[in-house]
C-alpha cells in the first residue's frame, strides 16, 4: 500500500510539489513566529528578573503595593540564615525601594530610590553591567549611582553631592547628601530618568530604618524551578509575618503581554493550519475525480472499501509528512541563522520607556511549540483527508466504471 500511494502521489507531480510547497511554507513561517515571540518573550523577563525583579520577591504580608512595598521588615540574620540553606538560590539581597525626591544645583525630580547591598547586588541583578562612568557602589558612606539623564537633568556631575530627601520610618523626612559615584545609561527611559541606587546601610541611616528592609530579592540557579522554590520557601518562612512572590505576580504587565502574544500566536497558527487543510482538500478531491474509474477497478477486483479509505489516508499523510519534514527544515535553518546572525527589530525602541532592551533578537528554538505545530500539522493532514477519501471508500465499481 505504501509504494502504491507514493506512485499515486507523484501521477501529477506539478500539483503534489505545489501542495508540499504551501506545507513546507506554513510550517516553516509557524516555526519561525512561534521562535520570534518565545524569544521576545524569554528577553522580556530575563531582563526584567535580571535587572530589577528577581525571581522571587519577599515582602511584609501586609504590603500591598507590590513594586514599591509600604511596609518593612526585620530580623535580617535570622532570614538569611533560612535562606542559605535553599539548595535553589543562587544569590539574594536585601533592599529597600522608596519613591523620594534628589536635588542638584539646577533642578530636583521625582525618582525611585532603591537601597541595595552593594557587595551582593551584582550577584543579583545586572545593573552594574550598564555603568558607562565612575564605579558601581562600594558601601564606603552615602555613594549614589543614578542614570546619565537623571543627572543631565539635575545639572549634577560625577563626584558632586546632590541631596537626597524621602520619609522616615517615623513618619519624618529623611535627607542626607550623596556623593555620585557613578552613571548609568540602560537605554530605558524609566531607568536612565528616574531610578537611583544607594547603599542599604547608608540609606537605612538616612531613614531610621537600621536593622530593616522592605524588599527581599532572590535569583534562582535554574527559573524553570520557580514555583517549587517559592513552595519551599513559603513553608520555611511559615510563621514569619511575611509572604514570598514570583515574578509573574510582582510584574503583571509581563505575564499579560505574554498572554495576549500568545493568543495572537494562536490565531496566526489557525489560519497556517486552515490554508493546509484546504491545499490537502484539494489535492486529494482533484486526484478522487481523475481515478474514479481506477478506483473502480480496484473493487471490482475484490478491494474492500477500507482499503481504499486507507490508501488515500496514507497519501494525504505522505503529503502532510514530506511538507511538515521540509517546512521543519527550512524552519530550523532560518533559526539558526538568525541565532548566529541576529534579526534587528526595533522593539527595543518601543520598550524603552520600559525596559532595556535590545534591539537585535538572537533567535531560540522553542521544540515544545514547534512540536506541538508539527503534530498538529500531521493531524490536519489526515482530517482534511478523511471528507475524499470516505466518499472515495462509498464509490459503487459499476458507477465508476461508466465514469469518463
Amino acid at each position: 500500500m505504501l509504494l502504491l500511494a507514493w506512485r499515486n502521489l507523484w501521477r501529477n507531480a506539478r500539483r503534489s510539489l505545489l501542495t508540499l510547497a504551501s506545507i513546507a511554507c506554513g510550517v516553516a513561517a509557524i516555526m519561525f513566529g512561534q521562535s520570534m515571540i518565545k524569544t521576545i518573550q524569554w528577553q522580556l523577563i530575563e531582563k526584567a528578573t535580571g535587572i530589577i525583579t528577581g525571581h522571587l520577591r519577599v515582602q511584609n504580608k501586609e504590603v500591598k503595593e507590590l513594586k514599591f512595598p509600604e511596609k518593612n521588615y526585620g530580623d535580617l540574620p535570622k532570614l538569611e540564615k533560612i535562606l542559605a540553606g535553599d539548595p535553589d538560590i543562587e544569590a539574594y539581597e536585601h533592599r529597600i525601594l522608596l519613591t523620594g525626591l534628589v536635588s542638584g544645583k539646577n533642578d530636583s525630580n521625582g525618582v525611585l530610590l532603591c537601597g541595595v547591598e552593594p557587595k551582593r547586588d551584582p550577584k543579583v541583578t545586572t545593573m552594574s553591567t550598564y555603568l558607562a562612568q565612575g564605579s558601581w557602589l562600594k558601601g564606603d558612606g552615602k555613594e549614589i549611582v543614578m542614570g546619565d539623564q537623571l543627572a543631565d537633568a539635575l545639572g549634577a556631575k560625577l563626584g558632586e553631592s546632590i541631596v537626597v530627601l524621602a520619609q522616615a520610618s517615623d513618619g519624618s523626612m529623611g535627607a542626607d547628601n550623596y556623593k555620585i559615584v557613578g552613571l548609568f545609561h540602560a537605554g530605558s527611559q524609566t531607568f536612565d530618568k528616574a531610578i537611583a541606587f544607594v547603599p542599604l546601610a547608608a540609606f537605612q541611616e538616612t531613614l531610621a530604618m537600621e536593622g530593616r528592609a522592605n524588599d527581599l530579592v532572590i535569583k534562582l540557579r535554574d527559573p524553570e524551578r520557580l514555583e517549587e522554590a517559592r513552595s519551599r520557601l513559603s513553608a520555611a518562612l511559615a510563621g514569619e509575618p511575611l509572604k514570598v512572590l514570583t515574578w509573574r505576580e510582582v510584574d503583571e504587565e509581563i505575564t499579560g503581554v505574554q498572554a495576549y502574544q500568545n493568543a495572537i500566536l494562536k490565531i496566526v497558527l489557525g489560519i497556517v493550519f486552515l490554508i493546509v487543510a484546504l491545499g490537502i482538500l484539494n489535492t486529494v478531491f482533484m486526484s478522487l475525480f481523475e481515478r474514479v474509474r481506477e478506483f473502480g477497478i480496484l473493487k471490482a477486483m475484490g478491494a474492500r472499501p477500507s482499503f481504499v479509505l486507507r490508501l488515500v489516508l496514507v497519501e494525504s499523510c505522505m503529503l502532510g509528512g514530506l511538507g511538515g519534514g521540509l517546512g521543519v527544515l527550512t524552519g530550523v535553518g532560518l533559526i539558526a541563522y538568525y541565532r548566529q546572525e541576529g534579526l534587528p527589530l526595533p522593539i527595543g525602541e518601543a520598550m524603552s520607556q520600559f525596559l532595556p532592551f535590545d534591539t537585535i533578537l538572537h533567535l531560540r528554538f522553542d521544540w515544545p511549540t514547534h512540536q506541538t505545530a508539527i503534530a498538529a500539522v500531521v493531524v490536519t493532514s489526515l482530517l482534511a483527508a478523511l471528507p475524499p477519501a470516505l466518499r472515495a471508500a462509498k464509490l459503487k465499481p459499476v458507477d465508476c466504471l461508466r465514469h469518463r
